[in-house]
């Protein structure tokens, strides 16, 4: 059966723009109790409540570790926290995600998440969460939900971006992968959540398990596959090889190709996960529509099938052991988010109405966002076993076309039964790109290309297909299944490179910006789009 899913991003693992009311903390949230709704459920905010004299504890906190350490102590941050894991996600959200046909949720989880809940201890991370993760289990056992658990976070930070829990000064995870205290540690917390995963009564709910998130492209590779092996032998050892383990490919799956790793057939249930994005270089988010189709049909298409293949040659099958998975993608296509977030932030810190908290999507623009949605599940399924959507929902408009369960209720992202593959339902690739509406009116670039910082690289899409707008096509049409055998026999065009600022990620990552917040790090630009669309740069490109 196809695997389709969402993942539960935000949650036990903090984004920003995924939530930026959790963010705009005032002094009387950091500096002692007050009665309130972690989340915003209307368009206004008051950053000055001169009632409790509160007042907004500026630069806003960034990520996780900067949210936690503006807090005077521990509990309040625990407080503070225990509304979100509490409220974020319901078992009204379990109960929709079914209603959409999913049968399977994706759930980041933080290296500290058995940490003692101790006030005193030396660790800078407040636990709490893992009550919340075990009532997830039975209210996915109840509604036949499958979860697939995602180490999201390591120790010393295994990329550098905010979904690590903690945004370094450049993209880096060489804290993590050249302190073998840290990559043991990792894989002690590893062992520690399988072993409680195991007693819980729900615990064959538990489908997946991910050993790290977006393991940063420039670390060392030989630490990395090495960490994968071993963390591959502690999850089977207690969960069993019904459990399917997955594993980021680390920015470029051909990597993994290379060395036919996990190829044999001992490696049965295995994954290699990757997250393709379309929003972070800029010249994707000035593509036409049609030009993202067919991003999609080609340059995608190649990057996943890119792995798991048993040779090189033209008659090469996929591997007997590790196969490909599609672990994060989304809708939004020409907004760089991590920009935008700057000025959401800032109509917290102004008061009044909060930008775009109610943003309407537009017909036109709808009717896009469902071919490229089609689009992308058409290829992921052609090329792998299936895909997690990213994210289940967002908090206001802002990021709308991020918000799968909006997305469902608004049309923009179609249901299928689940054995109906989506090639079945929609059409090849191909054929999506010449029934997709080619005007550019839907298309709102943010931010302007022409105001970009100096730091931006240029971009070359030359793709044949891309550039003609699908045109160079003409008849030939072949068929996704046709294209997942076909294995990668010859270097792929020049990837779209696109840093800005921040690195390396696939395809194109935001400019970081920052700043100090309370001798930490506080302003850095948004990084879940730091792991955004994937493509492999060289490290001389790589600016800061």
């Amino acid at each position: 059966e196809i695997i389709r899913g969402v993942n539960l991003g935000g949650w036990l693992v903090l984004e920003r723009y995924i939530a930026p009311s959790l963010f705009a903390v005032t002094s009387c949230d950091v500096d002692g109790p007050r009665p309130q709704n972690a989340h915003h459920t209307d368009n206004t905010h008051n950053p000055d409540d001169h009632s409790n004299n509160c007042t907004p504890v500026l630069p806003y906190p960034v990520d996780q570790l900067s949210l936690v350490s503006a807090f005077a102590s521990k509990s309040l941050a625990r407080e503070y926290l225990t509304s979100h894991w509490d409220t974020f996600v319901t078992e009204a959200d379990i109960v929709q995600i079914k209603a959409a046909k999913v049968k399977n949720v994706r759930v980041p989880i933080g290296h500290w998440i058995l940490d003692p809940v101790l006030d005193d201890d030396a660790s800078p991370w407040v636990p709490g969460e893992w009550p919340y993760l075990i009532r997830l289990l039975g209210w996915c056992k109840k509604h036949s939900i499958n979860v697939w658990l995602d180490l999201h976070t390591a120790p010393g930070s295994q990329n550098g971006f905010d979904n690590s829990g903690q945004t370094l000064s450049k993209p880096t995870g060489l804290g993590w992968s050249n302190s073998v205290e840290n990559v043991n540690s990792t894989l002690d917390v590893i062992a520690a959540i399988c072993e409680e995963i195991k007693k819980d009564p729900n615990s064959d709910i538990v489908k997946g398990f991910g050993l790290l998130n977006e393991p940063f492209k420039a670390e060392n590779e030989a630490v990395v596959k090495d960490f994968d092996q071993r963390g591959l032998q502690v999850v089977r050892s207690i969960l069993g090889e019904d459990v399917t383990v997955y594993i980021g490919d680390m920015f470029d799956a051909q990597r993994f190709q290379a060395d036919r790793f996990w190829g044999e057939e001992k490696y049965h249930n295995t994954l290699l996960d990757s997250h393709y994005y379309h929003v972070f270089a800029a010249t994707p988010r000035s593509f036409s529509p049609r030009q993202h189709i067919a991003y999609v049909c080609e340059k995608n298409t190649r990057d996943l099938n890119s792995c798991c293949w048993d040779s090189d040659s033209s008659d090469a099958v996929r591997s007997e052991g590790m196969g490909r998975m599609m672990g994060e993608w989304s809708a939004s296509f020409d907004t760089l988010v991590c920009d935008k977030l700057d000025d959401v932030m800032k109509s917290y810190e102004t008061g009044g109405e909060i930008l775009a908290f109610d943003r309407e999507i537009g017909d036109k623009r709808k009717a896009f966002l469902r071919n490229f949605v089609e689009a992308q599940m058409v290829a992921w399924e052609g090329g792998g076993v299936g895909w997690f959507y990213w994210n289940f929902k967002m908090e206001g408009g802002a990021f709308a076309e991020w918000d799968f369960l909006r997305g469902v209720r608004e049309g923009w992202i179609p249901t299928l039964e689940p054995s109906v593959r989506a090639e079945d339902a929609f059409g090849t690739c191909e054929s999506i790109i010449f029934k997709t509406d080619d005007s550019m009116d839907i298309v709102d670039t943010f931010p302007d290309p022409t105001k970009l910082a100096p730091d931006w690289q240029s971009v070359e899409a030359d793709d044949d297909v891309v550039v003609s707008h699908g045109q160079s096509l003409g008849s030939t049409q072949p068929s996704m299944e046709s294209r997942s055998r076909t294995p990668l026999l010859s270097p792929l065009p020049a990837p779209l490179h696109d840093y800005p600022s921040k690195g390396l990620m696939i395809g194109a990552l935001c400019a970081v910006g920052f700043a100090l917040f309370a001798a930490k790090i506080v302003r850095s630009r948004q990084s879940r789009f730091n792991s955004g669309v994937y493509a492999r740069i060289p490290e001389a490109e790589i600016k800061v």
